[in-house]
């Protein structure tokens, strides 16, 4: 499971449909109009708080998967650069992470500038580009261990 929740609109959303309608029916057969109303609520609550854990569970990604749905709304996306610009870059920042984690960035930087250059494959970012994803990535997962009471 990963740590960076991503946006699983489809699998939360048609959870919520089917959750309402199912508990909604449940809840008019038990108690008439009222009960219609507090099953589709409770309904479509629970329907998409579990399509969201399931499509989470079911994403193979992981927290590049997070990653991969924001980049181009971050404030250091350069324009028409791509996903297989940036992949690498936050492959790095996760792996370093996983080493490195707990330390500051700024201790293992020249380490990670010289990665670059080896991990970067076909990217076209420099590492100043790059940089600047391995900094959210660190952030990211310094703040999403926090919120699992994990750091």
């Amino acid at each position: 499971m990963s740590i960076l929740q991503k946006d699983h609109v489809l699998g939360a959303g048609g959870s919520a449909v089917l959750g309402g309608a199912v508990v909604g029916g449940l809840g008019f057969a038990v108690g008439g109009p009222p009960g219609l109303v507090i099953g589709v609520v409770a309904g479509t609550a629970a329907g998409a708080l579990i399509g969201h854990r399931a499509s989470e569970a079911a994403d193979h990604r992981g927290n590049i998967g997070h990653f991969e749905q924001i980049y181009r709304q971050t404030r250091y996306y350069v324009a028409d650069m791509e996903w297989r610009d940036y992949e690498p870059a936050y492959r790095l920042g996760l792996d370093s992470y996983r080493t490195h984690g707990g330390q500051p960035l700024e201790d293992v930087e020249a380490a990670l500038g010289a990665r670059w250059l080896n991990q970067r494959g076909e990217s076209r970012l420099n590492w100043e580009q790059a940089r600047d994803a391995v900094a959210h990535v660190w952030r990211e997962m310094d703040q999403g261990l926090r919120e699992k009471g994990r750091h």
